[in-house]
Order: C-alpha cells, then sequence, then structure tokens
C-alpha cells in the first residue's frame, strides 16, 4: 500500500517537528491535511517513536496510526523483525489485519479529503466499513446513519446499498407481490434505519426479509425483531467482532490469542 499523496501535493512546504508528532508550522488549517503532511514528513526514527507512542491508546489515535502504519510498511522500517507482520503483532499485539484496517482508513480518508471533523468521533471500529465508500457528496449522509447504527447494523446497511431490494433469488415472478406506500422524508430515514437495524440483528441483506421479521415482531407483542440468543449474536458479528465488543466491556482482561491463518 502506497503512501496517499493528495495531502502532500496540497501543502507546499511540509511542516517543522521538533519532536515525536509535534507539528511547528501548519499551513492549510485543515486538520486531516495538515495530520497527513505531518505523518509524510516523518524520519524513520521519528516514525517508530510516534508509533509506540500512538499504540498506546488506539481508540484515541486510530488515524494517526494508521497513517505512521502505511509510511513504516512502505518504507520497510521495520527491521529486527521477520516482516510487518511481525512488527505489528509484537509491538502493538494485535494482528496485521487490523493494521490494514487502520492504514485503510487512512488512505481513503486522506485521497478522498474527507474532513476529519466530520467523522473522527465515529471510531475506527465503524471507519473501517464506512471509508471505502464515503465521498465529498454522501459523508454528511452516511455518517448520520452510522451514527445510529451499532457495527453490524452498519455494516448491513452497507451492504444493502449495493444489493438489489427483495429476495426473488427461489420465487418465480407470480410468486412475489408489490407493495406500493408513499413515505416523507423524515419516515423514511426512520424505515431505512430500522431496516438497517433488522437485517444486523437477524443478518440478512434483503430488506423484504427485515420488514417481514419487524412485522412479525410486532404482531408478536414486542418492539422490533424478536431478540437472537448470544450464541446466534457472535456468529452474526463474527470473531473479531465479538472480541472488539468484549474488550470495549472488560478493557483491563488482557488475552493472549492465536488466529488461524485461515479466519485472519
Amino acid at each position: 500500500m502506497n503512501a496517499p499523496q493528495t495531502a502532500a501535493a496540497v501543502v507546499a512546504e511540509k511542516p517543522q517537528t521538533t519532536a515525536v508528532g509535534k507539528v511547528t508550522n501548519l499551513k492549510t488549517g485543515n486538520l486531516l491535511t495538515d495530520i497527513a503532511t505531518e505523518i509524510e514528513g516523518l524520519s524513520k526514527t521519528k516514525a517508530l517513536n510516534l508509533a509506540e507512542k500512538l499504540g498506546e491508546d488506539i481508540e484515541t489515535n486510530h488515524f494517526r496510526l494508521g497513517g505512521v502504519l502505511n509510511l513504516i510498511a512502505t518504507n520497510s522500517w521495520f527491521e529486527g523483525f521477520k516482516d510487518f507482520d511481525t512488527y505489528v503483532y509484537e509491538k502493538f499485539g494485535f494482528q496485521i489485519r487490523k493494521a490494514r484496517y487502520l492504514m485503510a482508513i487512512y488512505t481513503d480518508l486522506v485521497t478522498k479529503q474527507i474532513p476529519w471533523e466530520k467523522v473522527q468521533h465515529l471510531g475506527w471500529t465503524k471507519l473501517k466499513d464506512l471509508a471505502p465508500i464515503l465521498t465529498l457528496d454522501n459523508v454528511d449522509e452516511w455518517v448520520k446513519k452510522a451514527d445510529a447504527l451499532s457495527v453490524v447494523e452498519l455494516q448491513a446497511a452497507l451492504k444493502a446499498s449495493s444489493a438489489p431490494t427483495g429476495d426473488t433469488s427461489s420465487a418465480t415472478k407470480d410468486d412475489v407481490s408489490v407493495l406500493k406506500f408513499k413515505v416523507k422524508p423524515d419516515q423514511k430515514e426512520v424505515v431505512t434505519t430500522a431496516l438497517a437495524k433488522a437485517k444486523g440483528e437477524i443478518n440478512t441483506e434483503f430488506d423484504n426479509v427485515a420488514l417481514e421479521n419487524i412485522c412479525a415482531g410486532y404482531i408478536a407483542g414486542t418492539a422490533g425483531v424478536a431478540p437472537k440468543s448470544l450464541e446466534d449474536q457472535m456468529k452474526a458479528a463474527g470473531w473479531q467482532g465479538t472480541l472488539e465488543v468484549f474488550g470495549k466491556l472488560w478493557p483491563t482482561i488482557d488475552m493472549k490469542l492465536e488466529v488461524p491463518e485461515g479466519l485472519k
């Protein structure tokens, strides 16, 4: 993965650093551009030192850490380790997949110049799925949706946005009935959010399946779809999503995990 060039092209003169990560002359006033230009101007020693410092609080520093890791990987600044994967695991305690997510978030946001102040509150677990599809035109719409959804629900909403509406794969034309109704803009927002939430809960990509479950729950006298067992929720979230939730709920528990190559 090559370091993004957009930020460097915006600023003619790179900022000078007097200490690890401390910038003394930001030129643009654009936070994302300034951070990217700062990172691209780091020396090998400062990049390695800054990566360790940022790794102490990944939730807060994930964007900067992604950029510094990108710089380290691009320049092969991981001497003393077998490869970049080993460097990441031994230095930060997480698998290369997470590092790739952080690096991709950095690259996507900087390349497309997405305003950092609009997305910084979302956290890396949502941005890893959202950043690839964000544009300057749709960022406000998707950030609003992401604010109201869990990670799993957001993944379902993103998947549904690029999938055909309705599951007709096993039905003939005569087996399908069409329902038509009109909604106001605020009602549309409620309906689409509810469908996305339901798709996340029942692990489906189809609007009609989600709607059926919402209606079945209403008929049964419950709010939304029927609650799923813990086992079903963990299966829907996947091993990584499950561990992310576990880490947030019990951050003081230190677990050592070895993931088979096929699951990475």
